[in-house]
């Protein structure tokens, strides 16, 4: 079955499975409302409604006095706390004017409605989850155990729900003072949002925190017209017991069994190895929400869900927030912005899963926000946008260049080898040789640069295409004048280009002969592996190769990348296959063969681990650069002329002499 017919089965499945269990829920609670009454978190709340209108708000957060209105409201149900905020009390005041059964139906009543504008508003301004399409989502939303808790408990989350998903629209509508402005509003469990100021600072979004940091400050000052200088600082010592975990708060963070605060705690080694893993997946958190190119329901989502996942506090109930990243996760995958959207079934899954038990539950979140972590590192720049391609002539203008340091024993082998009438010039660059690779070159009447100082490996290749450029080449190869590589592929590469499938071409030695056939050594063979796969990770590539020194360029790749801010030594063949990947270039491959032999390279042992670190530092950058530290040579300079519009020259080249 395709991925297409998968998805359209599931999403099948999943509205009939879901709408079949929210009408079961539905009737489970109608009918069992004086059960629910008995064992209900609502008591909580209700016993704090009638303590603000009868003691006023400086008693609100007195225990006892609480302990003392919970009780004659139900005999079974344990004490719980109410630590909700006091700008929150006013909102549910009402509901101590009622008696407590019908307060906690027309609560249920409110819920519901909330639910329904909160789905209604994240469905209704998505252009990908129209009609049909918008069943599964509403489904998985209806028939989800948490917000079937929230229903059964009276709990305050489709307020914040409400809130959250007028910020999710605000913000990938790009409305970042409402985003923030709401966000603010949502803080009734401020535990649950704490990634939503990373996500603002990671995106630069100032306005966005700066109304979040004023609606802070306006709720703080309710709070204090509310509660009192004494009210509020009740509160705030009570939360304080609860961050800290202790004795007198013990009814609060013994609920931590659903969050991964509970799991740390428990965590063999005590709290020391729990905060470094704590730390370590905000920082790969952080990372996520600023990595670049913004995607802002994608960011949204994943500041919720991750939230969620690493609340130093948060229940079963709770969860119903997830309901926000799950429709973006099929908004996105409809939308064709997934790279993986089968991703979508596993979060159905995970939904369906929490009725499994508590484990199950605290799976979710987790679930759901590696899930999307995975996905926001895969988001790939946007191409850069180029020119069409233009030849100069009846065909290709095709120049060789040779990046040379002491190759005088295998120059003229190298030449020879050139397929006749597939080079319309050569140039090789010498690299201050104190052999005769020169004088060699100037015999087989080649062009000839020479450098009086060494420049490196990248500095050579830098003064190559610079000089190819400037004799007006289409198609730039270079090719190592050690003979290493076989110039009978010459014609490959450059067909590759010329037929406009790709704008880097790459001769891989792992398309053709095996390279341990062929003489490569095991420490080249395990070194390349390594970082071609942890490189094909990264950039998001699946090539077989990225370290081969035989390539071919097109002129706009050429024009376009800013390769004379890379650096002179080795590492420049890595950075310029990052730079393709950055700016959106595509690369193709063609089978090499190496050839392995004393004159054949001059990379030893030591010279290739100073390599492999160095691009393991290249990668390193480019993620840095990808989560808003740009770096400058990931940053393509534009080559326009700003009156005429003509492409520019990059620099001027040396003269052949």
């Amino acid at each position: 079955m395709s991925r297409p017919s998968l998805l359209r089965a599931a999403g099948v499945v999943l509205t009939l499975v879901g709408g079949g269990v929210a009408a079961i829920q539905l009737y489970r609670w109608f009918t069992g409302l004086d059960g629910y009454l008995a064992g209900s978190q609502f008591v909580s709340f209700y016993a704090a409604a009638k303590l603000l209108l009868e003691r006023g708000g400086a008693r609100v957060y007195d225990l006892h006095l609480q302990a003392a209105y919970q009780s004659p409201l139900s005999h079974q149900y344990a004490f719980l706390p109410y630590i909700h905020p006091p700008y929150y009390t006013p909102l549910i005041a009402p509901l101590g004017l009622l008696d407590e059964r019908t307060a906690y139906l027309a609560w249920g009543v409110i819920t519901i409605i909330l639910a329904a504008v909160a789905l209604a508003l994240m469905l209704g301004t998505s252009r990908n989850l129209r009609g049909a399409r918008a069943l599964p989502p509403a489904a998985l939303a209806a028939a989800s155990l948490p917000l079937f808790a929230v229903l059964q408990q009276g709990q305050s989350d489709m307020v914040m729900l409400v809130l959250l998903a007028g910020a999710y629209v605000a913000w990938s509508y790009g409305r970042q003072g409402w985003a923030g402005a709401l966000s603010g509003l949502a803080l009734i469990k401020p535990q649950l949002l704490i990634l939503l100021p990373v996500l603002f600072i990671a995106r630069r979004a100032w306005r966005a925190l700066a109304a979040m940091a004023v609606v802070a400050a306006l709720l703080a000052l309710v709070a204090l017209l509310v509660s009192g200088p004494q009210g509020t600082g009740e509160y705030l010592r009570l939360v304080a017991g609860w961050t800290v975990g202790d004795r007198e708060s013990a009814q609060i963070t013994a609920q931590n069994v659903s969050s991964l605060r509970g799991l740390f705690e428990h965590a063999p080694g005590g709290r020391v190895p729990a905060l470094a893993l704590l730390a370590a997946l905000l920082s790969l958190i952080g990372l996520s929400l600023s990595w670049r190119p913004h995607v802002p329901r994608l960011d949204m989502a994943l500041a919720i869900a991750a939230s969620l996942a690493l609340s130093p506090y948060q229940n079963l109930h709770d969860m119903a927030l997830l309901l926000i990243p799950a429709v973006a996760v099929f908004d996105l995958a409809i939308g064709g912005r997934l790279r993986w959207p089968v991703g979508t079934v596993i979060v159905a899954i995970a939904y369906g899963a929490v009725y499994l038990g508590p484990t199950a539950a605290l799976a979710l979140p987790v679930v759901l926000a590696g899930y999307l972590v995975v996905e926001r590192l895969a988001v790939r720049s946007d191409p850069i946008p180029l020119p069409d391609l233009d030849w100069q002539g009846p065909r290709p203008h095709r120049v060789i260049v040779l990046p040379a340091y002491r190759a005088a024993r295998t120059l003229k082998e190298t030449i020879e080898d050139i397929p006749a009438g597939h080079a319309d010039r050569i140039l090789l660059v010498d690299d201050a040789s104190s052999d005769s690779t020169v004088s060699v070159a100037k015999a087989l009447k080649i062009d000839v640069i020479r450098h009086e100082r060494n420049l490196g490996y990248g500095g050579n290749q830098k003064t190559c295409y610079r000089q190819a450029l400037a004799m007006g080449a289409d198609v730039v190869v270079m090719l190592h004048p050690d003979h290493q590589y076989d110039p009978a592929i010459i014609p490959a590469l450059c067909g590759v280009i010329e037929r406009q499938e790709a704008d880097l071409v790459l001769g891989s030695r792992w398309l053709g002969i095996d390279p341990r056939k062929a003489g490569m050594p095991v420490w080249k063979r395990l070194g390349n592996r390594f970082l071609t796969a942890l490189e094909n990770r990264v950039l998001g590539l699946e090539l077989s190769e990225f370290h081969t020194g035989y390539r071919a360029y097109s002129r706009r790749f050429l024009e376009a990348v800013p390769f004379l801010e890379n650096s002179n030594d080795f590492v420049f063949d890595t950075q310029i296959l990052i730079q393709a990947a950055t700016f959106g270039f595509r690369i193709g491959e063609v089978p090499a063969v190496g050839r392995y032999f004393a004159e054949a390279s001059s990379i030893g042992f030591r010279t290739s681990v100073v390599y492999g670190l160095k691009t393991l530092v290249a990668l390193g950058r480019y993620v840095i650069h990808r989560a808003g530290f740009p770096a400058r040579w990931l940053t393509p300079a534009s080559l326009t002329h700003p009156r005429t519009g003509a492409y520019a020259r990059p620099g001027t080249p040396p003269r052949p002499r």
